[in-house]
């Protein structure tokens, strides 16, 4: 197996556990991860987006994809990117998803 498909499928699991807290799903089901890949400099890039350009969780999601990123062993750099381009739509929402399945998160003053 190479190193960017083993990261790209744990970094694909580490996402199903970051929650969007305004819709309590995650966001690999909301269809907010757009594009995974790894550079030719070895930085594995993650593009994704919010439902809204104003959203208000945004901060919040940065940080937990980057935790979430951090955490896997194999990845030594990687890039985050908010992008706006497809614009998200609830048709990129994964058939079947129950909203608030989750509970929201308790959310910090950071």
């Amino acid at each position: 197996m190479n190193k960017e498909f083993v990261i790209r499928r744990e970094a694909a699991r580490k996402f199903w556990g970051v929650i969007d807290p305004e819709l309590g799903v995650n966001i690999v089901d909301l269809g907010l991860i757009y594009r995974m890949y790894m550079r030719d400099d070895d930085t594995f890039v993650v593009e994704y987006t919010t439902t809204t350009p104003g959203c208000p969780m945004r901060r919040y999601l940065q940080r937990k994809i980057e935790e979430a990123l951090q955490s896997i062993e194999e990845i030594e750099e990687f890039e985050t990117k908010l992008v706006f381009e497809p614009e998200w739509s609830v048709d990129m929402i994964v058939d079947g998803v129950e909203f608030f399945s989750v509970p929201p998160p308790m959310m910090s003053g950071k």
